[in-house]
């Protein structure tokens, strides 16, 4: 079980579900569309996108190209970043929604049989039985779950719950 359905929380449960195990992603809203911290995808996660089969489709969403940053510096313009030289097939980083890359995450992650997402599902605590943590408890529900894994944010509710610091 994972609790949290942004990117983190959203790419483990399809990696986990191709892998062919049962995953829940808990997500507390009842969808992704509000803001976030950041709409960028950078080389790096393109890269794992067309190791996984997904690249192209993904592109297909409405995106814009960064292949590189620049100040301006007097009367000059200065390259401070050029992506273009990165060994990687994308070499910029695709600006996109986070919600439109999180549905599309979800959408090929429903594709396996394994994968559930719960929608409306925020995590309030945990279940703890014989010194070990045991599910989660959701508003007006208890899930158990062999494995619970934290994905919800900074602020994280699992984390605190656990007694984990940062």
């Amino acid at each position: 079980m994972i609790a949290g359905g942004g990117p983190a929380g959203m790419m483990l449960g399809l990696l986990l579900a191709r892998a062919g195990v049962g995953v829940q992603v808990l997500e507390k809203h009842a969808d992704f569309l509000r803001d976030f911290r950041g709409d960028t995808i950078h080389p790096s996660t393109l890269e794992v996108m067309h190791e996984l089969g997904l690249l192209e489709a993904l592109l297909r969403l409405p995106h814009q190209k960064v292949p590189q940053f620049s100040a301006r510096v007097g009367e000059r313009d200065v390259v401070i970043a050029d992506l273009t030289r990165l060994p990687t097939r994308c070499g910029y980083i695709a600006m996109m929604p986070q919600w439109d890359f999180l549905d599309f995450v979800a959408r090929e992650a429903r594709r396996y049989a394994g994968f559930e997402l719960l929608l409306n599902a925020e995590v309030t605590g945990l279940i703890e039985r014989e010194g070990r943590i045991a599910g989660v408890k959701l508003n007006h529900e208890e899930i158990a779950a062999d494995l619970v894994i934290g994905a919800d944010g900074r602020h994280s509710t699992v984390r605190a719950q656990a007694g984990l610091q940062v």
